[in-house]
């Protein structure tokens, strides 16, 4: 169901809901003005009846039936029959009578007002009492008058309100309608857009509800676009990449096919496991890059090990370490003091250092240090490699960047990796030359601490 549909359907049950409530609160609201009135009413008449009967001399005599005096011809709408009032003297004498009040109560000495039925019909009496003459006066009326003149209120009331209800009903759904249609203009912008259309929508005449909606909207779409041009960035440079290790590939496999020399033929095997080695390794480096590119933002994990991080990376990188007859030394903080403490992606944070120990053991001089030193606010990783040439600090961490001259074979991803999973988790790097005076010599020092 459409949130159109939905207010519209609320709207239906809503608005005769709230006509019934609101004849129900002006029936009980009527009824109650009406009792207060005809109360009002039967007590100023015994007040009155009484009044009058003490002016009448002890022996005086009344019609029974004052119904049988003479009256006009012309009664309007009088409803005789619904009222009715009694005079009792001495011991329940009476005095005067109505016929509907025979059987009120002549013996009693209650006063007030009381629910009786009289012929199975419902009234409603008042007493009033004089001892000083004796006399007893009641004041009755037929209860169905004054429900009948609450239902005659309540029915020029409501019959209006009723037949007004659909007329409101339908500007109410009008109204739905009207305010639902930025809503549907919205959709069908969004449904004639192009795929690759990543133009932000427009924000005039949307109202405020929908403003932050189309904010959002267009803050996804600057994102996907983003992540779209990387995706082709990575995409095209790692064709690029790939075609120069494939074509030597191709050429070596030739080679090898049409020699018949063994010492070459070896020579050429040699070549073609390193070079399928370094196909293995971009490959690999090529779907960090695609999951790091995916997954830009690190949640709250659990606290990070660095000591098993250190550990897992160190043991990946032992290979090319004992082929280069490299030294790997990691240092500690003193006692009680725990190494940059952050929460994280721990397997995130093996590769981002196994990436750097293996660009500084492959790109340093064989026999050579490697020294990582874990403080409680960053990470060292010094080397004693020719270092970065000052004209490539500026890009250092580029995508496929690499320094001419290396005798390695490398792809230019490793430093983009370790940014990518720095800046993931709040990280910053810092690269730098170091002094002779340093004790590893000069050399290149990474520094791992937390971004401003």
């Amino acid at each position: 169901m459409t949130l159109q549909q939905r207010l519209i359907v609320a709207v239906l049950l809503a608005a005769p809901l709230a006509w019934v409530l609101t004849v129900a609160a002006t029936y009980w609201r009527a009824e109650h003005e009406i009792n207060e009135l005809y109360d009002t009413d039967m007590l100023r008449l015994a007040q009155q009846t009484l009044a009058v009967a003490r002016l009448l001399p002890a022996d005086a005599a009344l019609p029974a039936d004052p119904l049988q005096t003479r009256l006009p011809d012309d009664l309007g709408d009088a409803g005789l029959r619904d009222w009715a009032v009694a005079i009792w003297r001495d011991a329940g004498e009476p005095l005067s009578l109505d016929p509907e009040a025979r059987q009120f109560d002549r013996h009693g000495t209650a006063e007030g007002f009381f629910e009786s039925r009289i012929d199975d019909t419902p009234w409603r009496l008042f007493y009033l009492n004089d001892p000083a003459s004796g006399t007893r006066v009641a004041v009755g009326q037929r209860k169905g008058e004054r429900d009948e003149l609450a239902v005659a209120y309540l029915t020029s009331q409501a019959l209006p309100w009723l037949l007004s209800l659909p007329v409101l009903i339908g500007l109410l759904v009008y109204a739905v309608r009207r305010a639902i249609r930025p809503v549907r203009e919205l959709s069908g912008r969004l449904e004639r857009r192009a795929p690759d259309d990543d133009t932000p929508l427009p924000l005039d005449d949307t109202p405020a509800e929908l403003r932050v909606l189309v904010q959002a909207m267009n803050g996804l779409l600057a994102r996907v676009s983003t992540l779209i041009d990387q995706e082709r960035r990575l995409t095209a440079d790692a064709a690029h990449e790939l075609r120069t290790p494939l074509a030597a590939l191709r050429a070596q496999w030739d080679v090898a096919r049409r020699t018949d020399d063994p010492a070459q033929r070896r020579e050429v095997q040699a070549s073609v496991t390193r070079g399928l080695e370094r196909l293995d390794r971009l490959v690999a480096q090529l779907l960090t890059m695609a999951r790091l590119d995916s997954n830009r933002h690190v949640g709250f994990g659990a606290a990070i090990d660095w000591r098993c991080v250190a550990e897992q990376a160190v043991g990946d990188c032992l290979w090319i370490a004992n082929r280069r007859d490299v030294d790997i030394d990691v240092e500690w903080p003193a006692d009680g003091q725990a190494p940059l403490p952050i929460a994280g992606d721990s397997d995130a944070l093996v590769i981002m250092l196994r990436n750097v120990l293996d660009n500084a053991v492959r790109y340093g001089p064989r026999h050579s240090r490697v020294r990582v030193t874990f403080t409680a606010s960053r990470i060292l990783v010094d080397d004693q490699g020719p270092g970065i040439p000052p004209d490539l600090l500026p890009r250092i961490g580029n995508r496929f960047l690499r320094a001419a001259g290396n005798e390695e074979s490398g792809s230019g991803l490793g430093v983009s990796i370790v940014r990518r999973i720095a800046q993931n988790h709040g990280l910053a790097l810092r690269f730098e030359m170091r002094g002779a005076d340093s004790d590893l010599g000069p050399g290149l020092r990474l520094t791992i601490l937390r971004g401003s």
